[in-house]
């Protein structure tokens, strides 16, 4: 499992990628859980970057499971619309 915390945002996101980018390099594949209970900022940039992780992770066999989205980046993915491609509507 991985907990993310702290802002999600343009300055933070390209590391996020870049670092499970490494992650993956290194896995034999499975399944990566993304605690997301911790975000308290979360920008479009930060949005897009999960749903990047969400889409090209499976293309390295590894499938992507968020759970426990905070309140803010909840309300920052219904206001953009991508609650259902984040996956985040059965995340309580």
């Amino acid at each position: 499992m991985l907990h993310l915390a702290g802002e999600l945002d343009a300055d933070t996101a390209p590391g996020l990628r870049k670092d499970l980018a490494v992650l993956v390099a290194g896995s034999d594949g499975g399944m990566l859980v993304v605690d997301l209970s911790g975000i308290t900022f979360c920008d479009v940039p930060g949005l897009y970057a999960l749903l990047a992780i969400r889409q090209t992770l499976p293309l390295a066999g590894v499938e992507v499971m968020f759970t426990s989205a905070s309140t803010v980046l909840r309300t920052a993915a219904d206001r953009a619309g991508l609650t259902s491609y984040l996956a985040l509507e059965d995340i309580l």
